[in-house]
């Protein structure tokens, strides 16, 4: 895995949980398996504005051209090398990406291993909406599946909302804090540009975009889920069940080779294992791909590995063209950040992009919470709702809410 202490951040601070950021002030907290950035200080917001004349891949590499540049300027004009670029990139080009330049530290909560003591969630009551309804979600799947007999079209991922109104303001530290606990493995992030008047986006992702440090290139691609169960025997079955699926197995082995496609050319060693791996979170088992590799060119930009390969089928499909057409036409929301790619990148080209799922968007009294299932071929469309309704668990549970709480209005 990569590790996050590189050049620009030899000094690893430890910090108390209540200093990793600010919840009216902008920010950026970033948790990997090997170590944690953070940032209270954000100096610029990059302001970016759409070419209707590019397609996806040049509008996205524009912009993080763009990104690339203002940092260089900003380095320049203070002359402090230790800063990054911070933020996320949007699932697709209708909606603009947001990213900032920051000064932040290489840290570690000081105070992680005591407890949850006072850490307790009282929402008061709940309401929920979902987007689409359960119905409607049955119908897109249904829809693909049958696009799948007489089309092009591989995969696609659908993906639901539930808006939360709640009678207490969130706390969003608390609720990272718990998100972090209960990802040790993964990727917690939290980023606010303009806490004010958008809130948090936050999440606890199990899967590593890319990672790039000097010449050595990581990704982690999930695909392919089941849902846990509280009991031990029948959880390990779920795992072996897992293990066994030719549709989960099919359905990843789509990303891992689309993944490998796109990082080849950049590489002269590229090693995947033949076979993928089990992860779990606290809700659901998953297959995952360990990837490493042995850049052709250390000076690469991480950013050059981004833009080929975001969005992956994982969290949109394949086609990717065609999937995102799909999705645009049967999701009754935008996507925003979510199954975008947060993360951070050094003025030397290095960093780490995670993928967006299990997340949503905080913002006082509000919280929408996205979740999304890999469409195939096999796939049954209540199951895949089953799915969903497995994912929203990761934020519901760090909101220290179950679905028995929640009271649904059209």
């Amino acid at each position: 895995m990569l590790a996050t202490e590189i050049d620009a951040f030899k000094n690893v601070i430890g910090i108390k949980r209540e200093e990793l950021f600010v919840e009216n002030l902008a920010g950026f907290v970033f948790a990997s398996p090997t170590g944690m950035i953070s940032s209270k200080k954000i100096i610029q917001n990059i302001d970016f504005c759409r070419n209707q004349d590019l397609n996806f891949l040049q509008q996205q590499q524009t912009w993080l051209d763009q990104a690339k540049q203002q940092l260089q300027d900003q380095i320049k004009a203070c002359s402090n090398t230790e800063l990054i670029i911070v933020g996320s990139l949007a699932f697709d080009t209708r909606d603009l990406p947001e990213l900032s330049i920051a000064e932040a530290k290489n840290t570690y909560l000081a105070d992680a291993a005591k407890g949850e003591h006072n850490n307790a969630f009282h929402l008061g009551s709940v309401e929920a909406k979902l987007l689409p309804q359960h119905a409607e979600y049955v119908g897109g799947v249904q829809k693909l599946v049958d696009l799948m007999q007489n089309t092009a079209l591989k995969k696609a991922v659908l993906a639901r909302v539930v808006d939360l109104t709640v009678t207490e303001k969130i706390n969003i530290l608390q609720l990272f804090y718990r998100l972090y606990q209960a990802n040790p493995e993964g990727y917690t992030f939290a980023y606010a540009q303009n806490p004010t008047h958008h809130g948090w986006f936050m999440g606890a992702s199990p899967e590593l975009l890319v990672a790039k440090q000097n010449a050595n290139v990581f990704s982690q691609p999930v695909a392919g889920t089941l849902i846990r169960s509280e009991d031990a025997t029948e959880d390990k079955l779920q795992a072996e069940r897992l293990l066994a699926s030719s549709k989960d197995q099919s359905e990843h082995r789509l990303v891992i080779e689309s993944i490998a496609d796109l990082l080849t050319p950049f590489c002269k060693e590229l090693h995947i294992p033949k076979k993928p791996s089990l992860i779990k979170t606290q809700t659901l088992w998953h297959l995952a791909t360990s990837i490493q590799g042995k850049l052709k060119d250390p000076e690469l930009h991480v950013f050059d590995l981004v833009s080929v390969l975001h969005p992956t089928p994982a969290v949109c499909g394949a086609p990717a063209q065609l999937a995102r057409a799909l999705i645009s036409e049967l999701e009754p929301f935008q996507r925003n950040l979510f199954a975008g790619t947060m993360g951070w990148s050094d003025a030397y080209g290095n960093g780490a992009w995670s993928v967006n799922v299990r997340c949503g968007r905080i913002h006082d009294q509000f919280a929408r919470l996205y979740a999304g299932a890999g469409i195939v071929e096999a796939s049954k469309p209540e199951l895949e709702l089953d799915e969903t309704a497995a994912k929203f668990k990761t934020m519901l549970n760090a909101l220290g809410l179950n679905t028995e709480q929640l009271i649904f209005t059209e």
